[in-house]
């Protein structure tokens, strides 16, 4: 990684210091374009990951979670003003934990960490949640929970999601609840699962991932891409009372992996899983696929640009740790950076998915 490279050669610093390094000349010029910019907007707190970023065309806002002890609302920031600004934006019933996050058709869905029972920060009392996916009415912010437990066990953290044009949910559920201390420990393996809302079916697509974190489809609608954050070692957790609760073992899983999808008479399962990328320092957290199909990885001190298959095309590189991204803007073509201690946005080339 250029950041953590040493060398001679003082010109190797104009590498180091820039906000792009392209690999693939030809694509890179392409998704650059004449002008682009990368800028710094805001500062935030650096002891919380930022996650669950989500464009809501209707509000021209992007809402996202800090998911953190003690933390019981998400924010907003509001773009139709002549510079964005930030603001809580708080839920009815509150929902705590949220990890990831999709738009659509005009809802915002969520999967939330959170297993406990907490105070509403409009003061009326406690909130009692369980970990599982919920979804939002942006406008009017009421929430619905849509599934919280398989065969009455509750799931352990669900981390991420996508919403198919099927209105089916695929989910990953890992550990990271209870790595930061918002669930009791985990109670089942972790996995990546499909929920149908209109039957309430659940079914457990891929449990071959350490810890399942990034998941997405091609616009297309027949790969899926998931990311493996199983850098993060839970067999070899610190002292029972430092958070997270787990080690980082660096020959963990850090891979992306893509899965050819297929129709079945009980709905889409998973074929083929191949490994496609393997992150450099640490691993891909939040991950998004662009409507070009070019995929885009949250890997912390930069954004990963992968081809459909792969290959590394250019990085988006920061001065903070980068721990999700999200496309937004009426043409979805402004791309938001999200991570401890800084809010980025690239303007450029490359356009997100409506639905997205």
């Amino acid at each position: 990684m250029f950041s953590q490279t040493n060398v001679s050669d003082p010109s190797f610093d104009l590498v180091r210091n820039a906000d792009f390094v392209v690999f693939n000349e030809e694509i890179g010029s392409q998704v650059l374009g004449g002008s682009p910019s990368y800028e710094f907007v805001f500062n935030t707190r650096n002891d919380s990951i930022h996650e669950a970023p989500v464009y809501v065309p209707e509000l021209d806002a992007i809402i996202f979670s800090l998911p953190h002890q003690g933390i019981y609302e998400q924010q907003i920031i509001h773009l139709n003003d002549s510079s964005p600004r930030i603001a809580n934006y708080t839920t009815k019933p509150p929902v705590y934990a949220v990890n990831g996050g999709k738009y659509y058709d005009g809802s915002v869905y969520w999967a939330a960490e959170a297993g406990t029972t907490f105070p509403n920060p409009d003061q009326t009392g406690d909130v009692t949640q369980a970990p599982g996916i919920y979804r939002l009415d942006p406008v009017s912010g009421k929430v619905t929970t849509l599934l919280n437990n398989y065969f009455g066990t509750q799931f352990n953290s669900p981390n991420d999601l996508f919403v198919d044009q099927a209105g089916d949910i695929w989910f990953t559920d890992s550990w990271y609840g209870y790595a930061i201390n918002v669930t009791a420990s985990p109670v089942l393996p972790t996995a990546t699962w499909r929920f149908r809302p209109s039957t309430g079916q659940v079914t457990v697509v891929d449990n071959s991932l350490s810890q399942p974190n990034g998941i997405d489809i091609s616009p297309d609608g027949q790969i899926l891409y998931i990311t493996d954050t199983g850098v993060t070692d839970f067999s070899h957790p610190p002292a029972p009372e430092i958070i997270p609760r787990y080690s980082n073992n660096p020959l963990g899983g850090r891979s992306i992996y893509a899965f050819d999808i297929n129709a079945g008479p009980s709905g889409s399962y998973l074929t083929n899983k191949r490994p496609i990328w393997l992150a450099e320092v640490f691993a891909d957290d939040g991950f998004h696929v662009s409507s070009e199909s070019y995929l885009l990885g949250a890997a912390g001190p930069s954004v990963d640009i992968l081809s459909p298959h792969g290959d590394l095309l250019m990085k988006i590189q920061t001065n903070y740790t980068v721990n999700n991204v999200q496309f937004a803007g009426p043409d979805h073509s402004d791309l938001w950076l999200f991570g401890e201690g800084g809010i980025s946005r690239v303007r450029w080339n490359m356009t997100g998915m409506p639905n997205e």
